[in-house]
């Protein structure tokens, strides 16, 4: 038997190793607007905290989250008992949510989303993100318990290291699925990309591919992969196979691979036989369900990447418009006539299908406000196909789900608020005001709407018990079922002839349906091999076009009206999947049937400011988190010194404060950091206090001439700084755009000598500047933008040394370009910078602009001008799995060439620095972790003068 505190000892060091784990932990996930007030609720399990208003919507949140609690431990166990901070974010529209554990916090946003299932969207919340409470609790139990009273909550970054984000997100969408009755494990377009890949026309991809991902072809997401995994481990292992596992993954940590050596204890296989035997067990499902019968006629050109066209719009017999997307490109607006394809416009963050009315088309997009991560808008947008102008019609509003009416002067859209109503708006097109409101039955959410032919308005609406579809007469402002609730998932609504046509996975596999409100019958009409979407007619009626699924990507299919399938369907018995079935076998419970008990709710004032600090985390040694997030190859081993710190982040993420103590080349230092995001300008203020300061004195050499000399003395040094700026966000379409004015003082004890007066002055110096940004959003293949530029101008003055010092000016410009093949990138970026040094007797110790890479700073400067251009691309996309030791997904390269002018002063020549070099780095995984590493070298040939030099490359994302 090992000895204990042999593993305590080796456990300790892994902490030191895990710091990137640790940090990995520390998440910033923005702030909400200055102006909220909030409320804090203290529930058995939970302290619940909101903006207040909005208490009906945060007691379901409540009632939710306690009834749910004692059943989301069964399959996994129960957590540590703390209670858990719950924060709900009611004003942001990009609908997600969290928990992190470094501090402990579930992170909500309520605005549903536009596609939801057919469960309510605070339901899906609460038992997708409890889980992830429960998984995490889990694992700080065996031998992390203890290291939590070591290092605080940051204990759950290290416990969780080697945990695949497979499992954690794939463990939670089965937890939203079983004990619910939706949850995405239900949907068949959410397995679509792994049926289609392995049943069509393309090959099968390892475990490590479909899982790390790849730049070379789609591989879905880890959700879907994850769900699959563990569905099927519970349905031949057990509903208790994750407890089991998670257990001996903290009680025998060591046993490395850790997670995949406790799964093989407890089922006899590894985790890539698992993965294999659920494939091979999904296979013989889809293969009963593979039987296409009718296939369509292509309009979209078929690529060799995978691209999709989305959400087809018929213009005329030979013109369709679509969104298009792909690896590597971002997403557009296209035009395709018999065959060929136009670029209309790019597009930002589209939330919304497409909605053509005459030669217009409709669509909403989420843009972000002006300073607030949480607070953002949903905004209805125009697109003219005669003028091929793009405008917002309704700035600042929270619209989803837009459709139009047949004349094309109004718009129906769907309005969920702030605080939980929902709404269906009627707007004015040619002025984008509003004409009505309605409230929706029951409060139900409102997904998607379509007008029929006789202006009445039908919705598909997500109410607590699931889809229904609602129809409502604008003029008396009644509402009409015309389908009884289901839990089968309906999207795209679009009438026809009289009838309702829509998509539905009903029978297993998406496809098209048709209502008939005469008699209240259902249809399937095709009869897709992986699934249909997005329904629309020709003009005449007589064509349905629609998104077909295949390996490569949707493409837009059309079939005659006459040959459609007219099978009858019964939307109240959906395909019952055996996974999803044996999953809800084991719980026993679904919060949408199920009778809840109810809460106390008392919900009192929170104090910002008296909540403003929340110690964490601490540690018996000192890292920097901002260093390690932003650490190069060179600072590894430096990363962690002796030392101790506690860390700092209040529930409303608007305090972010580092306090410790480090101990570095025989000096003893304390440091401070502190950043305040609650106010418009944000201040960030930093501190070093350690070490030996330096008087710098004017004194006379031999030659008679004085000089500056510069002594150590035993006044101890602090450095200091304060920053305040103003984060202005101005994105729209598809350009990340910003201005950001700042002003920053910065405060040394160490002491100059004037060299007029004589006078001993602190260094000090104050530093205003402004940057501007605007570049394009990045394709998933891209590597630097497409277009785009950053212009940083800057003054830096010492304001109580003007005797010794000068200002100094500087102004870097760099731009974006696109290289010769698509996805490569050139970067070229110019800087200048000049300092007022006549009649002045010292050269600042501060450079704005960057020095040439293979050389370091000229410390004497008047003016200086530089030059880098930097030319990346990607070499190859290998996708290689070396085992269970790395995954190769890149390896690309990056061309620069860097010049530097620099005159030392007014009269003097000008001296030279420039070189060339190369960069090669591996975009690459380590262990299956999800965390990208970028590793890989540089090589630099200085010109003027100067050695071969090779440099290391290291970067880490979470």
């Amino acid at each position: 038997m090992r000895n204990p505190l042999f593993r305590y000892i080796c456990l300790f060091s892994f902490c030191l190793l895990a710091t990137f784990g640790m940090q990995a932990q520390f998440l910033d996930y923005g702030s909400d607007p200055a102006r909220f007030k909030w409320n804090i609720v203290k529930l058995p399990h939970y302290n619940l905290v909101y903006p207040q208003g909005i208490d009906s919507m945060a007691y379901r949140y409540a009632l939710y989250l306690e009834n749910a609690y004692p059943h989301e431990q069964k399959t996994i166990g129960k957590p540590i008992q703390m209670k858990f901070p719950v924060i709900l974010h009611p004003a942001n529209m990009s609908s997600n949510g969290l928990v992190s554990w470094a501090p402990r916090r579930m992170e909500l946003i309520t605005t549903p989303s536009s596609k939801l299932e057919g469960l309510s969207w605070d339901k899906h919340l609460v038992l997708h993100e409890s889980r992830h409470v429960f998984q995490m609790g889990k694992v700080m139990n065996g031998w992390f318990r203890p290291l939590y009273y070591i290092i605080g909550e940051q204990a759950a970054g290290v416990a969780a290291f080697f945990l695949p984000t497979w499992f954690l997100e794939g463990d939670a969408v089965a937890a939203e699925t079983s004990l619910s009755n939706g949850g995405r494990g239900r949907l068949p377009e959410f397995s679509m990309p792994y049926r289609a890949q392995m049943l069509g026309d393309g090959k099968n991809f390892s475990f490590d591919k479909w899982s790390l991902g790849s730049y070379k072809d789609y591989t879905g997401d880890f959700y879907a992969l994850g769900f699959n995994l563990t569905a099927y481990a519970r349905h031949r292992f057990g509903a208790d196979i994750w407890d089991k596992t998670t257990s001996r993954y903290v009680s025998h940590f060591f046993n490395i691979p850790m997670f995949s050596n406790a799964f093989r204890h407890y089922s006899g296989i590894t985790v890539d036989r698992l993965y294999d035997d659920t494939f091979d067990f999904l296979r013989n499902e889809w293969t009963g369900l593979d039987t296409s019968v009718i296939a369509p006629d292509y309009l979209s050109p078929e690529k060799k990447l995978y691209t999709s066209y989305r959400y087809p719009q018929v213009v005329d017999d030979s013109t369709v418009i679509a969104v298009k997307s792909g690896l590597q490109d971002i997403n557009s607006l296209v035009s395709i006539t018999n065959g060929r394809e136009k670029r209309l416009c790019n597009l930002g963050s589209i939330n919304s299908r497409l909605n053509l009315s005459g030669k217009r088309l409709y669509w909403t997009e989420i843009v972000p406000g002006l300073r607030w991560t949480h607070e953002n808008y949903s905004v209805l947008k125009q697109y003219d196909l005669e003028t091929g102008k793009t405008s917002i019609l309704t700035p600042r509003q929270r619209y989803l789900a837009p459709a139009i009416d047949k004349e094309g002067r109004m718009a129906a859209v769907s309005r969920f608020g702030v605080d939980g109503t929902n709404q269906l708006v009627l707007l004015d097109l040619a002025t984008g005001q509003e004409k009505a409101l309605f409230a929706t039955p029951g409060n139900a959410f409102i997904k998607e709407l379509t007008f029929d032919d006789n202006g009445m308005i039908t919705t598909v609406a997500v109410t607590d018990t699931g889809i229904s579809l609602f129809q409502l007469n604008t003029q008396t402002g009644a509402w009409n079922e015309l389908l009884k609730t289901t839990s089968i998932n309906i999207t795209s609504p679009v009438w026809s002839g009289g009838k309702l046509f829509f998509e539905s996975g009903a029978n297993g596999t998406n496809n098209i349906y048709r209502l008939n409100p005469a008699d209240g019958t259902t249809s399937r009409l095709t009869s897709a091999r992986f699934g249909a979407f997005d329904p629309a007619f020709s003009p005449q009626n007589d064509k349905l076009f629609y998104a077909d699924y295949q390996a490569g990507g949707y493409r837009v299919g059309s079939l005659p009206v006459d040959s459609l399938l007219e099978e009858k369907a019964d939307l109240g018995e959906p395909y019952r999947s055996p996974l999803v079935t044996s999953l809800a076998e084991q719980e026993q419970f679904n919060l949408d049937s199920a009778t809840l008990t109810p809460v106390e709710f008392n919900p009192r004032p929170y104090r910002k400011g008296l909540h403003t600090f929340k110690i964490h985390s601490w540690a018996p040694f000192y890292y920097d988190v901002a260093e390690a997030m932003n650490t190069g190859a060179d600072d590894l081993s430096t990363i962690v010194k002796p030392g101790a710190m506690v860390l700092s982040q209040n529930t409303l993420n608007t305090a972010i404060m580092q306090a410790g103590w480090y101990y570095r080349k025989g000096e003893h230092h304390g440091k401070l950091a502190f950043t305040y995001s609650g106010w418009f300008p944000v201040i960030d203020i930093a501190a070093d206090y350690g070490g030996k300061a330096f008087d710098v004195t004017w004194a006379t050499n031999e030659e008679g001439k004085e000089i500056a000399q510069a002594a150590t003395v035993r006044r101890t040094l602090l450095e200091a700084e304060a920053r305040v700026y103003l984060p202005f966000n101005l994105t729209r379409n598809h350009y990340i755009r910003g201005i950001q004015p700042a002003f920053t003082y910065y405060f040394t004890t160490d002491k100059y000598q004037q060299y007029e007066s004589r006078k001993f002055s602190n260094f000090q110096y104050i530093l205003p500047e402004i940057l501007f940004y605007n570049y394009r959003r990045k394709a998933s293949r891209d590597i630097l933008p497409r277009w785009g530029y950053q212009l940083r101008l800057q003054y830096l003055q010492s304001p109580f040394n003007k005797e010794n010092y000068g200002s100094l000016y500087a102004g870097r410009l760099t731009t974006y370009w696109p290289g010769i093949l698509r996805n490569h990138g050139l970067m070229l970026r110019l800087g200048y910078q000049y300092q007022s040094v006549d009649n002045k007797t010292l050269y600042l110790p501060k450079h704005l602009i960057e020095t040439p890479r293979g050389y370091n700073f000229i410390y004497q400067t008047r003016q200086q001008i530089g030059f880098k251009a930097d030319y990346a691309f990607s070499l190859f996309s290998p996708d290689w799995s070396l085992w269970q030791l790395a995954y190769i997904r890149r390896l690309r390269a990056n061309l620069f060439y860097d010049l530097s002018r620099n005159q030392a002063a007014k009269g003097r020549d000008w001296m030279t620095q420039s070189s060339v070099g190369t960069d090669l780095i591996f975009d690459w995984n380590v262990f299956r972790m999800s965390y990208p590493l970028t590793t890989g070298i540089r090589l630099i040939q200085p010109i003027d003068y100067g050695k071969f030099q090779v440099e290391a490359l290291f970067s880490i994302s979470f």
